[in-house]
Formats: C-alpha cells, structure tokens, sequence
C-alpha cells in the first residue's frame, strides 16, 4: 500500500511541474533624470548573467528565468549611478516548488531603489551607498 501512495504521489509531482508556468520577470528602470545612467550587473545562483546599462526613460534591463524545481533561484545584483551604487538581492525563489510569474520592478530614483512587487505600490527597498 505505501508503494502504491509513493507512486500516485511521484506521479501527480510529475504532472504537477510538467504544467506551463510563466517566466519569473526582474525589470530595471531609470528614473534618475536626464544625462544619468544606472549600470546593471546581475548573476543567478546557477551562474546566469545579465549586464546593461539604462538611460532615463528608456528601455529597461530586463531578466527573464524559470525557478528550478527543488533548487532556490536567487539573483544577486550590482547597480550602480554616478559614484553610488548598491549590491542586493533582487530575487529569492521558492522551494521545491517554483513560483510562475513572479515580477520584480525595480525603480533608481536619486534616493534609492524602488521595488515593485507583482504590479503591487512602489516602497523604497534599497539606499545608495556612497563610493
């Protein structure tokens, strides 16, 4: 009888992680002004890389992933502006089981790092550190 539950259970695992999941979503936006760039320099756990840079008002660094099922996904990211930057955790994953499109937005403006969590309010998350 366990046998039998210990298969039905792997069975509806399987099922279950096989199911289309959306991409998790890390966006970066400028909103320093006019003239100031913000550097993004970002690394997974299972060592992916992004790197850009983001004029105000323009197109984003934007990061698309997949959470690894029974593995955490984390992103750690430098950005930088001028002679301040901050070096954070932008994402932390679930486990064992994935979390399917999750978004994080991230917005420089010149008293921090904003985040917005899944289209939630705006809170400031992060503050410059001073080179």
């Amino acid at each position: 009888m366990n046998r039998l539950i210990a298969f039905l259970l792997i069975i509806a695992l399987s099922f279950g992680l096989n199911e289309a999941c959306e991409d998790c979503t890390i966006i970066f936006r400028n909103a320093l002004g006019p003239g100031t760039l913000l550097k993004v320099n970002c690394e997974s756990n299972s060592k992916n890389r992004v790197t850009g840079t983001v004029k105000f008002k323009s197109m984003p660094v934007r990061i698309n992933f997949r959470e690894a099922a029974f593995e955490r996904t984390t992103w750690h990211c430098l950005v930088q502006q001028g002679k301040s930057f901050q070096y954070f955790r932008a994402y932390r994953g679930s486990a064992p089981i994935p979390r399917c499109g999750e978004l994080r937005v991230y917005i420089a403006k010149f008293d921090g790092i904003y985040l917005s969590a899944n289209a939630g309010p705006e809170k400031l998350d992060q503050r410059w550190t001073k080179n």
